[in-house]
């Protein structure tokens, strides 16, 4: 008998194990089961981010093209009304009969070239003929009204209009 209860003893311990064991793979499968859920709607917020991100780039990108658009048709930005390579703001100073180290032509490059508004201002020289190009928003006028008169005396002026100004050397001389 003892032998009879030690075996439905062990047999009771083994069918407890064996529900015990049973009960953790039920709670495993379902621990299993939670982390899969929660890896799925991690790669679902991960997707929906990056989706984000690439609506939110193409939109600053469109905005962007946009602006431009909309500055080109009111004359703003980098394309400023450009007419035969030459920008709107573009205007030409030629001064005849000088020569390239010309006292009053160096003065009046330097005085342009620091010019408030004055942008990108280049001097060339050819045949006893200077030219002067530089970028202004105002006309040719604006620019030459804004040149000391002590130092614009120094030169005729030939011609003039919005974009050029013809100039030759005066027979004064400038005064220190």
């Amino acid at each position: 008998m003892k032998t009879l209860r030690k075996r439905l003893w062990l047999i009771a311990l083994f069918a407890f194990c064996a529900i015990q064991a049973q009960q953790k793979k039920t709670e495993d499968k379902k621990v299993i089961k939670e982390v899969d859920e929660v890896n799925k709607t991690t790669e679902e917020v991960n997707q929906t981010a990056k989706n984000t991100d690439n609506a939110i780039k193409s939109t600053v990108e469109n905005s962007k093209e946009t602006i431009k658009t909309i500055g080109s048709l009111f004359g703003s930005g980098k394309n400023k009304g450009k007419t035969a390579g030459k920008s709107k703001g573009s205007i030409t100073i030629a001064v005849s009969q000088v020569s390239y180290d010309n006292e009053h032509l160096n003065r009046l490059y330097s005085h342009l070239s620091n010019a408030k508004g004055v942008k990108k201002p280049t001097k060339s020289f050819g045949e006893g003929q200077a030219s002067i190009n530089l970028i202004y928003k105002e006309s040719a006028d604006a620019l030459w009204q804004g040149v000391p008169k002590q130092l614009r005396s120094a030169f005729k002026m030939l011609r003039m209009d919005d974009k050029s100004m013809a100039l030759e050397l005066a027979d004064l001389t400038l005064e220190e």
